[in-house]
């Protein structure tokens, strides 16, 4: 499985139902620009979408993924 496989399966297991989007920006499977959709943001500020996105992908941030542009939204 891609790296890029691998966060778009991770964050639709976390956010059951969320509209998740995952492009490889370089092509070398570790910078990555991620769009999350998720009624589970409703009420939280972008700090805490961020965080539970973080929480999600787990300790692969910062060694498999590299690089990661995020923007996170309400339904």
């Amino acid at each position: 499985m891609t790296m890029q496989a691998w966060i778009e399966e991770t964050l639709a297991r976390a956010l059951p139902g969320a509209v998740v989007r995952v492009t490889d920006t370089t092509g070398g499977g570790d910078h990555f620009e991620v769009d999350v959709l998720a009624s589970q943001f409703v009420g939280l500020g972008m700090l805490e979408q961020h965080r539970l996105v973080y929480a999600a992908l787990g300790d692969k941030v910062g060694y498999e993924i590299h690089a990661l542009g995020l923007r996170t939204r309400v339904p």
